[in-house]
C-alpha cells in the first residue's frame, strides 16, 4: 500500500512506555565519587564529571538559557549526559552529534546507561531509556511527532536535523524540552544557530572539548563548567 510503518526493532522494556520509564528514574542515580586510594577503592564519577552535572543541575535550577560544558576529551563527557538524563528525569532528550560514528556509538551509550549500570551508579529499578535513533527524515509532521512522542531519548546527527523544513525544524524544538549538543565545537555557525535558536522554550547545554568552535568562533552560550586541560592530564 506504499504506507510507512514504524516499528521498534528491539528494546529491553518494551513492555513499558517512555512516562513509566521516566518514572523509574525517581532518585535512582547515586552520586558516588570515585575512590582510588591504598587501601581503598571505590567505583564511582570523576571529579570533572561531578563538576559538570552539579553546574548543569544548578544552571537549571535558575536559568532556561543555553549553557555550555567544557570537557577535556576522556574526561567521561557520555556518562555525564546519561547521569543528568536520569537526575533530571528528562522529558524526551535529543541530542545531536557531528558525524554518523558517533551517532552510531552514542545512541548505543544511551539505551544500556553505559558505566551507570555497571558500576551501580544507577539503581537496578531504573529502566533503561528508549532510545530512537534519526537516519532519515520524516516526510510529515505526524509521523515525526509519533516517533519522538515514544522515545525518552533521540539522537540524530547536525547534517540530518539541518536537512529538515522550517515547519519540522519547528517540530523538534516544540517537542523537545531538553536538548544536548555533542561535540559542540564541530557545529557550523549558521547551520547551528538556525536550528538552535528554536529552543527558545528548552533546556539545552552545548558538551564541547573546547569553547572555540573549529572556525575559530567562540561558542554561544553561557559557559557553566570548564574542566582545565592540566587537570585532565
Amino acid at each position: 500500500s506504499g504506507e510507512q510503518k514504524i516499528t521498534w526493532l528491539w528494546h529491553p522494556s518494551e513492555d513499558l512506555n517512555a512516562d513509566q520509564i521516566r518514572r523509574s528514574w525517581i532518585n535512582q542515580l547515586l552520586l558516588r565519587e570515585e575512590i582510588k586510594e591504598t587501601g581503598i577503592e571505590q567505583s564511582g564519577f570523576r571529579t570533572p564529571q561531578l563538576g559538570a552535572i552539579h553546574a548543569a543541575l544548578a544552571h537549571w535550577a535558575v536559568s532556561d538559557s543555553i549553557a555550555t560544558v567544557v570537557m577535556p576529551t576522556g574526561t567521561g563527557k557520555t556518562e555525564t549526559m546519561l547521569a543528568l538524563l536520569v537526575s533530571e528525569r528528562c522529558e524526551r532528550l535529543l541530542v545531536t552529534v557531528p558525524s554518523d560514528s558517533l551517532r552510531g556509538q552514542l545512541s548505543g551509550k544511551f539505551t544500556s546507561l553505559g558505566l551507570l549500570k555497571q558500576f551501580g551508579l544507577v539503581h537496578p529499578k531504573a529502566e533503561r531509556p528508549i532510545v530512537g535513533v534519526l537516519y532519515e527524515k520524516f516526510e510529515t509532521k505526524e509521523e515525526l511527532v509519533q516517533f519522538i512522542r515514544k522515545c525518552n531519548v533521540v539522537v540524530t546527527t547536525m547534517a540530518g536535523v539541518a536537512g529538515y523544513s522550517e515547519s519540522l525544524q519547528v517540530c523538534f524544538a516544540e517537542n523537545f524540552p531538553y536538548y544536548f549538543v555533542d561535540e559542540a565545537h564541530h557545529m557550523k555557525a549558521k547551520t547551528w544557530s538556525k536550528f538552535i535558536d528554536k529552543f527558545t522554550g528548552s533546556k539545552v547545554l552545548q558538551f564541547t572539548a573546547t569553547p572555540f568552535r573549529n572556525d575559530g568562533a567562540k561558542l554561544n552560550g553561557q559557559i557553566i563548567f570548564n574542566y582545565p586541560l592540566k587537570r585532565a592530564q
